[in-house]
């Protein structure tokens, strides 16, 4: 039965960093047949060694309830120690390490599936078949699914090109895929008033522009406006880092640079937008705090905040 223990612990060891090193190909690129294949094997190797760790701690504490040798209630007490000091390293750094990326790409790898590469071939083998049903009607839901796949694969050649480009160290405008991707928030109204979006991988950064002709400079003054804003801010830019839509970007942009634009009056009668914030937060801080309560008075404690009052910065 102790021999559970270190066969379990090996098998973690040889897996692991296999299965972050297919994740960090899995983000740059689809897999190849061969790549899923081997990613698979590990995939289940590794499921295979977390049931081993568990069920030898299970037959371990039976074991201890029957016959109460010193040696069992060790091996217990060890093995139970080491599995609450390793997920507490894990539940701290979850998003330091990507860990998301990672349990993603077990769910595509467990299945022997190529993701996105799959959608691809599911196209190519439906444009072969309707070369063999010439003469033959189509009904509305194939074509439906025809349509769906072939925007789908639009979308992801438009992806690879953009990843293509930041690769390179191009700076890339992410504009019209966004106000494409983020048509269903209506729970978070900076969203919709978004203008421009950029990522500049040198910078490591992703810059997006709002505007807010509803706001004034007068109303910019009132201190519960500002607080009410304060806090529109840090929740859309907590919901930014759950976007999933944004994970094969994320390797390109450490930090969200934000500028706020709003109404002013121009002393020739005319309105124009001007810029009266402008703010730029570390994922990594966004990320020690998420899940718990944010003053919005603090906004400028865990970023770089220019705010005057209403007027232009």
């Amino acid at each position: 039965m102790y021999v559970i223990f270190p066969i379990a612990l090996v098998g973690f060891l040889l897996t692991w960093p296999l299965l972050r090193r297919f994740t960090r190909i899995w983000i740059q690129r689809p897999i190849t047949v061969f790549e899923s294949m081997v990613a698979g094997t590990i995939a289940w190797l590794f499921l295979l060694s977390l049931l081993a760790w568990f069920g030898g701690i299970g037959l371990t504490l039976v074991n201890c309830l029957f016959t109460h040798k010193i040696i069992d209630i060790g091996i217990l007490f060890f093995s139970i120690l080491l599995t609450s000091v390793v997920m507490h390293s894990i539940i701290q750094s979850r998003y330091e390490m990507r860990l998301d990326d990672t349990q993603d790409f077990f769910k595509v790898a467990i299945q022997f599936r190529r993701s996105k590469q799959r959608r691809i071939d599911l196209l190519l083998l439906m444009r072969q078949g309707r070369k063999h049903k010439k003469g033959r009607a189509v009904n509305d839901s194939e074509s439906r699914q025809r349509e769906r796949l072939q925007a789908n694969l639009d979308k992801e050649k438009e992806q690879d090109a953009q990843l293509t480009l930041l690769r390179e160290g191009t700076i890339i405008d992410m504009s019209e895929l966004w106000r494409i991707r983020t048509q269903t928030h209506s729970l978070y109204p900076l969203y919709e008033k978004v203008q421009e979006v950029r990522i500049d991988p040198n910078k490591k950064r992703l810059s997006l522009y709002a505007d807010f002709p509803e706001l004034s400079e007068e109303q910019l003054k009132d201190e519960t406006t500002v607080l009410r804003f304060n806090r529109q801010v840090y929740d859309f830019f907590q919901s930014m880092n759950a976007e999933p839509w944004l994970k094969p970007y994320t390797p390109f942009f450490e930090s969200y640079f934000l500028m706020c634009r709003a109404t002013k009056k121009i002393p020739e009668g005319a309105e124009l937008m001007y810029p009266f914030m402008k703010v730029g937060v570390l994922i990594s801080e966004l990320r020690t705090l998420e899940g718990s309560y944010f003053n919005p008075r603090k906004l400028s404690e865990i970023t770089t905040l220019a705010f005057n009052n209403g007027a232009q910065v």
